[in-house]
């Protein structure tokens, strides 16, 4: 019965070792975030202006089929004075093994709009 005490202790220690966090802040005055996606992650249904997501918790065997590292831009919708775009981050955003990543979405962030872009 200790063994299998212990055993399952030193898995939850070994799992929790590994893991990495994300999350992301919105800091755009006057602009709402919507469906918020790093890699496929969803990382937050709605930022607030001055909000912060919850932490998202990712390893590479969770249920977000990510290898970590990972490099991916940042996914949302941009909803300002009634108008809403989609928008993607120019910069990629890397998150490491036992990483924790904070992304602040910001005025001077640089987006395009995919959706508009031809693919070369």
């Amino acid at each position: 019965m200790k063994a299998t005490v212990t055993l399952l202790i030193s898995l939850l220690f070994l799992i929790s070792c590994g893991k990495s966090s994300i999350r992301v802040q919105n800091n755009l005055p006057r602009a709402v975030l919507k469906n918020v996606e790093w890699g496929g992650v969803p990382l937050s249904s709605q930022l607030l202006p001055g909000e912060t997501s919850s932490q998202i918790s990712i390893w590479n065997d969770s249920y977000y089929d990510i290898d970590l590292p990972a490099s991916h831009p940042l996914q949302f919708y941009l909803e300002l004075n009634g108008d809403r775009i989609y928008l993607q981050t120019k910069m990629e955003y890397r998150l490491g093994k036992k990483q924790d990543l904070l992304i602040v979405v910001e005025d001077t962030t640089g987006v395009f709009n995919p959706l508009t872009v031809a693919k070369q």
